[in-house]
């Protein structure tokens, strides 16, 4: 009797908890485990976007890289139908690492989401291709995915990434001129001919042309040469370059769609004795109307800075000494035409609910291999 009451006693005395307490216990557990989870579950949504954004970016410089390569080394780039353009065909010399040993065509383009080219304008994202061959199809290599339209400038829509690298330059490079010869009323000998058209905006930019075919004459010494251009939005003026193997220098600025090389022109005095501030030719209308640099037989080059339709004035340099008359003068400018230059925008998105993982790569990429000479 006494351990049965010992007992009751001893297990009276023990405390313990009540079910109102474990439920207040339980709700404070799982508020907390649930913070816990909530900030971990953010913390790996937060890792697994990083890498995502690391992974595109690294894609997105890697295809841009490997586009800049190709593009520095070019030495030839057209468009389908002008600029902004979604796809280029550029030519590579031999000499370029990408080439394979032998001159090549690759074109570079973007797709949209459902493999169109052009992309349908909203069909984003839009991927970029690079293809060997002056086309985007066939089989090709994906360099980069999640391209996005943008709307802040430099605006980018229907995965038109790529355009012209001046921004007053809105049309794209002057067209390549058409050449047109004739036996007469030039002093061209025979040889082969090639020129570059550029056009000069109202701010003095001046915008890259694209070099002719070449024009060979088989014969004669009386050759002249009509070189013809389409008209340039905004353009104030053009640079005609030109004309021969020896390098396209800079031959005359004209507000015309036209100019005809008559070739040089030919010394008048009998003889001409330098140094001299004037020099007397046939004919100067084949030069500026300004400054010109002339050379004629070993006299060097001479700078002038004016004329009149059968001179120049304001001469000065050139080797001392007695020249012939009917020597010919030749245009000895050392302005050569400007390489050039795409401007490639990619801008990048993994949400396109939103912009908080866009990122923009922009470069401008000369054409280092662009300029002839």
């Amino acid at each position: 009797m006494h351990v049965r009451l010992q007992v009751r006693r001893l297990a009276k005395e023990q405390g313990g908890f009540t079910l109102v307490e474990l439920l207040v216990v339980l709700a404070i557990v799982g508020v907390i485990l649930a913070g816990i989870t909530q900030l971990l579950t953010s913390a790996l949504k937060s890792q697994n976007d990083q890498t995502n954004r690391t992974q595109a970016q690294q894609d997105a410089r890697l295809g841009l890289d490997k586009l800049r390569r190709e593009i520095r080394c070019a030495n030839g780039l057209t468009t389908p139908s002008g600029y902004p353009a979604s796809a280029i065909t550029i030519t590579l010399g031999s000499y370029c690492p990408t080439a394979g040993g032998a001159a090549a065509t690759v074109t570079w383009c973007t797709k949209d989401k459902n493999g169109a080219t052009p992309p349908v304008p909203g069909a984003q994202p839009y991927t970029l291709w690079r293809y060997t061959g002056p086309a985007c199809s066939g089989t090709g290599t994906k360099w980069a995915s999640n391209l996005v339209d943008k709307i802040d400038a430099p605006s980018i829509s229907a995965g038109k990434i790529f355009g012209v690298g001046l921004a007053s330059a809105g049309a794209g490079f002057v067209s390549a001129p058409s050449l047109t010869p004739a036996s007469s009323g030039g002093t061209l000998l025979s040889g082969t001919y090639t020129y570059d058209v550029t056009a000069v905006l109202a701010g003095g930019v001046e915008v890259p042309g694209t070099v002719s075919a070449p024009l060979t004459i088989a014969s004669g010494l009386t050759n002249k040469i009509t070189v013809s251009w389409s008209a340039y939005t905004g353009a104030t003026s053009y640079n005609v370059y030109g004309r021969d193997g020896g390098g396209l220098r800079l031959l005359k600025n004209t507000t015309g769609i036209s100019y005809v090389d008559t070739g040089p022109t030919k010394l008048t005095a009998n003889p001409l004795t330098l140094p001299s501030s004037t020099i007397g030719v046939a004919d100067t209308s084949n030069f500026n109307s300004g400054a010109n640099a002339i050379v004629f037989g070993a006299s060097g080059p001479i700078t002038c800075t004016g004329t009149t339709a059968t001179s120049f004035t304001g001469c000065t340099g050139g080797a001392a000494g007695q020249y012939p008359n009917s020597m010919p003068v030749y245009n000895a400018s050392t302005a050569r035409p400007p390489r050039a230059t795409l401007s490639v925008v990619l801008p990048f998105d993994l949400t396109l609910a939103n912009t908080n993982q866009r990122f923009v790569l922009i470069d401008n990429i000369v054409l280092r291999n662009s300029q002839p000479f």
